[in-house]
């Protein structure tokens, strides 16, 4: 029988590396603090809920819980749930899918995990979205309304950037964001890096949202206008870059992106980028071994034009966040080493070490199933902090030491210093959520960011204890996922199909 009215619940599961925590200031810190979120909050927003609510019918009510910022209220009313998941967060969708789906309710599961694993993920689903679901999804309502939902929605193509309406910010809790402004002006990744599913799933052309679009949001983000662009790589097509610099430096934004290290050796593009409004970049040097980069898929970044890099970057008074791999077959203990060094002499703002990662949908994944090597079951684990393979050169508890080595090395004290006592100052209208600018912002959270992290490491870096240390509380799941709950079956089971042939995939 077709449904009149309906009332759908959208939910993201937590992530525990886009949370912080907050604590409260005291009351004469009011007006610098402005309307800053204390407790639990998210780092910044994912926009693909909100664009799915932004695709729903106007007669059909649509709620989001991020549950980085919010409890999940099992007990909502609510006709279809939606659940979206990466691969580190499908354990946790598979089981607020179940106990959904125990009240008798109708759940859909989509999301990158679910397009490379959809046989796994399918019997904890009423219907699964394969590939990007701004198609799907349409029908997916309108088959429900109807009482004909299918098990498996495909992706026939690749969404159009050309069109589509703004994502529905009004349903994001966005007052318990750092960083509460994301917006997204391209899809697709052009390299093809190995232990990356961007190009499988996303595709390896890039669409591009014509820059008039991307104009109209950015203004009708209001007066606080510090926004990250999540694109996967702004400059990976440079002409396209220019032009979008070009567009948005008249409308006096402050914004950061994740980044190559190719901006850095393009003087033109990278002034276009500081005049335009940049004031940081996500850079993925990975490492500086060439036989590890080429193994990658990646040969662009070299170790002797690291530092030539970083210094022209922050002649531009643009910050740095190096992210960088541990755990690829030409590494070894020495190498290691000696990469935690050169990137403390380089004075990064930020760095992350991540532990290699064989993800499923990437060809490293296929490559270590085939030599035997994929070790952990559980894709909770796929975290890019857990050892979930066999390393090459150096076992695997070498490889956590050297991991929680790199991590205490850049932000113990001394580090700190040295690295950030150099800057000078750069004032800007307004920061992040709720930081008024009476004082140089940027140094600031520069700073308390460096010791925020380094607080964070003295406890460890297990997911457990660096969820103490962030304050968050325990969720449900989590809780329940210990006590009662099973871990995923083994990858070599289920694991996805070439993905080459995955809908969606490029």
């Amino acid at each position: 029988m077709p449904r009149d009215s309906l009332k759908v619940l959208l939910i993201s599961p937590n992530n525990p590396f886009n949370c912080y925590r907050v604590p409260a200031f005291p009351k004469w810190a009011s007006w610098f603090t402005h309307n800053m979120h204390f407790g639990q909050g998210g780092v910044f927003p994912g926009l693909n809920l909100a664009i799915l609510a932004s695709l729903t019918p106007s007669d059909i009510e649509v709620r989001i819980i991020d549950e980085s910022v919010e409890p999940i209220d099992f007990e909502a009313d609510c006709d279809l749930v939606g659940v979206t998941a990466m691969t580190n967060m499908a354990p946790a969708a598979y089981y607020i899918a179940d106990k959904f789906r125990a009240r008798g309710k109708t759940v859909v599961l989509g999301g990158v995990h679910v397009t490379v694993c959809p046989d796994e993920a399918a019997p904890h689903a009423d219907a699964v979205v394969v590939g990007e679901a701004e198609y799907s999804w349409p029908r997916v309502l309108e088959d429900f309304r109807q009482g004909k939902l299918e098990k498996v929605y495909r992706a026939e193509r690749m969404f159009d950037m050309q069109g589509g309406p703004l994502p529905r910010r009004d349903l994001l809790k966005l007052d318990r964001y750092l960083i509460p402004q994301t917006v997204e002006t391209a899809r697709g990744c052009p390299f093809d890096c190995d232990f990356c599913s961007v190009s499988r799933t996303a595709g390896r052309a890039y669409r591009f949202r014509p820059l008039e679009h991307v104009q109209e949001e950015l203004r009708a983000l209001g007066r606080n206008r510090w926004v990250f662009f999540i694109d996967d790589i702004i400059n990976g097509n440079p002409k396209r870059a220019r032009e979008l610099f070009k567009a948005i430096a008249p409308l006096k934004i402050r914004w950061g992106a994740q980044a190559t290290i190719l901006l850095g050796e393009d003087e033109e593009l990278l002034e276009l980028a500081r005049q335009s409004g940049c004031v940081a970049l996500f850079i993925g040097f990975e490492t500086f071994s060439n036989a590890g980069l080429k193994k990658l898929g990646k040969p662009t970044n070299w170790h002797e034009r690291f530092l030539r890099v970083v210094e022209r970057i922050h002649s531009k008074k643009i910050g740095i966040w190096g992210a960088f791999v541990f755990g690829l077959d030409a590494d070894t203990p020495a190498t290691l080493h000696e990469t935690v060094r050169v990137v403390r002499d380089a004075k990064l703002e930020f760095a992350q070490f991540s532990c290699l990662t064989p993800l499923p949908g990437t060809a490293l994944y296929r490559q270590y199933i085939r030599e035997g090597r994929v070790r952990e079951k559980d894709w909770g684990e796929y975290n890019f902090g857990n050892v979930t393979f066999i390393p090459k050169n150096m076992t695997e508890q070498e490889l956590k030491e050297l991991l929680a080595y790199g991590w205490g090395e850049f932000y113990n004290w001394k580090s700190i210093r040295r690295r950030l006592s150099w800057r000078k100052p750069v004032r800007f209208p307004y920061g992040p959520n709720g930081l008024r600018s009476f004082f140089h912002v940027r140094n600031l959270l520069f700073w308390a960011g460096n010791i925020g992290i380094g607080r964070l490491v003295q406890h460890g870096l297990k997911q457990d204890v660096r969820t103490r240390a962030l304050g968050q509380p325990e969720s449900e799941f989590e809780r329940m996922r210990r006590q009662l709950g099973r871990p995923a079956e083994a990858p070599q089971s289920f694991g996805p199909r070439d993905p080459d042939t995955v809908p969606g995939a490029g």
